[in-house]
């Protein structure tokens, strides 16, 4: 299943949901609203997962929020895909999915900024396209 950009959104608010988190009204509208709640977490993890895979999502923008939606699960599980989807979308110098794939695996406590980094921010490309480098560099 391919999702937009507005469903993702919607996953990433059913996964906080999922785990616990304390959304405000525009949130629960959204999840409330949603045709998405009648799968799984694990279906939706997996739609996503399959999809980036296959490379269904062919603009950046599509990338960018499935990784953000994916990294609202907070799920260790999902680090060695985020490493591998890093790889690739450094390979392609993609600035933004870069940016949000190390967003991503700094939530769940993986080492992908520099410690020297004062600021992250997308746009500071050539600092996040280092600290990817340098991240993967890392963990070989």
């Amino acid at each position: 299943m391919k999702f937009t950009n507005d469903e993702f959104t919607e996953i990433a608010f059913i996964f906080e949901d999922y785990n616990g988190a304390s959304h405000g009204d525009f949130e629960k509208r959204i999840v409330k609203e949603s045709k998405l709640t009648k799968y799984s977490i694990e279906e939706l993890k997996s739609d996503i997962i399959k999809g980036l895979n296959s490379n269904l999502y062919l603009e950046d923008s599509e990338r960018v929020n499935a990784y953000w939606a994916l990294s609202k699960l907070n799920d260790k599980a999902l680090i060695p895909v985020l490493r591998k989807w890093l790889k690739n979308e450094l390979k392609s110098s993609n600035y933004i999915p870069v940016f949000q794939i190390l967003v991503a695996l700094d939530k769940l406590e993986e080492p992908a900024f520099g410690q020297d980094r004062s600021s992250r921010y997308y746009d500071d490309m050539e600092l996040n396209m280092r600290d990817a480098k340098n991240y993967l560099g890392y963990i070989k």
